[in-house]
């Protein structure tokens, strides 16, 4: 079995990165690294070493465009949030470690839930698993940090269609059009694989939001027109398929069709990069 990835610990200054990445990795027998004060070469050094199973980085590397695509090709990056008040008193730093919006009036201008700032949407769009720590006592927020690791490394056993969270395409697509489940699951399993290889290389987020959906727009598409079997069902992905019947269904836009071409033709590299489909075709 291949080593679970490693968790890097995002999170401003008195989030409790520390404490509770430690105490964490301490009741699940885990080595746990604080990078206080190291730059991008000591992170380099230390992935490629894989010398730790969770990584506490320190504020300044979060900021870091390199820093965070190589932690989303070696790990899981997790927010540890806070109430930005609370943090900040925690940090027993003077600056302003945060943004209000002055347009809310609850605590300070962040809200109730203390989401209400820049650093937030920032941290939230850059690692896509945060975890609200707002409010909570100590070991309430311990217990949520133990059990969120915990599951994110269950999670890396699975499939990789259960990883990715497209279990529900192989039903769908048999309710919808009849698809046998044999061939949807060959379907989904490399439509899995393309979009853990994409997260893995450091996509955002908010790109992997619209490649899912244009894989799961051309498995529709597939199934309901294509040649369904299993042993040559991806030859149906050599080129976008049935791109016309796309634009009739889904959209006539042309940004959105201009993606779904590029989505497909990335989709179709994989899978030749993989000998999963001949480089003859397309």
């Amino acid at each position: 079995m291949k080593r679970p990835p490693i968790i890097f610990l995002f999170g401003p200054p008195g989030a409790g990165k520390t404490t509770l990445g430690s105490r964490a990795c301490k009741e699940l027998g885990l080595a746990f690294l604080d990078l206080a004060g190291a730059d991008l070469e000591q992170l380099s050094r230390v992935v490629r070493d894989t010398s730790a199973d969770m990584i506490e980085l320190p504020w300044a590397l979060q900021h870091e465009r390199r820093a965070l695509t190589l932690v989303r090709r070696s790990g899981t990056p997790l927010v540890l949030w806070a109430h930005p008040e609370d943090m900040q008193a925690r940090s027993d730093r003077d600056e302003p470690l945060f943004t209000p919006v002055p347009r809310l009036k609850i605590r300070g201008g962040f809200g109730r839930n203390g989401t209400g700032c820049r650093e937030f949407r920032h941290l939230q769009r850059a690692c896509g698993e945060t975890l609200m720590l707002v409010d909570l006592a100590l070991e309430e927020a311990a217990e949520a940090v133990r059990d969120c690791v915990a599951e994110i490394r269950e999670e890396n056993k699975a499939p990789p269609a259960e990883r990715e969270g497209l279990v529900g395409w192989v039903e769908d697509w048999h309710q919808q059009h009849g698809a046998s489940p044999r061939v949807t699951k060959v379907i989904v399993d490399a439509m899995s694989r393309h979009l853990a290889h994409l997260r893995a290389t450091g996509t955002s987020p908010r790109t992997l939001t619209g490649v899912c959906a244009d894989l799961n727009a051309a498995g529709h598409l597939v199934v309901m027109y294509g040649t369904l079997k299993a042993d040559r069902i991806m030859e149906q992905f050599a080129e976008p398929p049935f791109r016309f019947e796309f634009e009739r269904k889904f959209t006539d836009s042309p940004a959105l069709v201009a993606r779904y071409d590029r989505n497909l033709d990335g989709f179709a590299r994989f899978l030749r990069e993989r000998g999963e489909l001949s480089n003859e075709d397309g």
